[in-house]
């Protein structure tokens, strides 16, 4: 019995080691961590969100290949609770690395963003929530510039 409660004990602690975060993938997210991109969400539409949350995603895709999905590169939770509102998106180092297929140096990449909004606060994004407004303009991102600008409406 002794050497059971003993094994238990070991194997308990053997357990929690393992889930302890590593003070050095700590230090190494932090040193992937790139710069952040402003990022100015405007529209015509004057609402004011009952749902402050929303969540905004950056896209990276080979400009030279079609048909090919795009990779999430960051993603981000926000609270705005007026438009227009300006972001800054952290981007990681070296972004184009973690896109699938495969970006060889000096091939051009696309990025872009999106964002999921239940602005409306009924539970889902549906009509009536804050959405991207694909009409006036695509939400490309140039990661190197300094300001960028996405409009947005209300879904119909």
């Amino acid at each position: 019995m002794k050497q059971f409660i003993t094994l238990m004990s070991l194997g308990a602690l053997l357990l929690v080691s393992c889930n302890a975060p590593k003070k050095e993938a700590i230090a190494t997210d932090k040193a992937s961590q790139g710069k952040n991109v402003k990022i100015e969400f405007t529209g015509t539409d004057n609402v004011i969100p009952k749902n402050a949350k929303l969540k905004v995603n950056l896209y990276g895709v080979p400009a030279n290949m079609a048909d090919v999905p795009a990779t999430l590169i960051a993603e981000k939770e926000y609270s705005q609770e007026k438009i227009p509102f300006t972001i800054e998106l952290p981007v990681p180092n070296n972004p184009e690395s973690l896109i699938k297929p495969e970006v060889k140096k000096g091939d051009p990449v696309k990025y872009y963003v999106t964002i999921n909004w239940d602005s409306d606060g009924n539970g889902v994004e549906d009509k009536g929530d804050i959405v991207i407004d694909y009409d006036k303009k695509f939400p490309t991102i140039d990661i190197n510039q300094d300001h960028q600008q996405i409009f947005l409406k209300v879904s119909k």
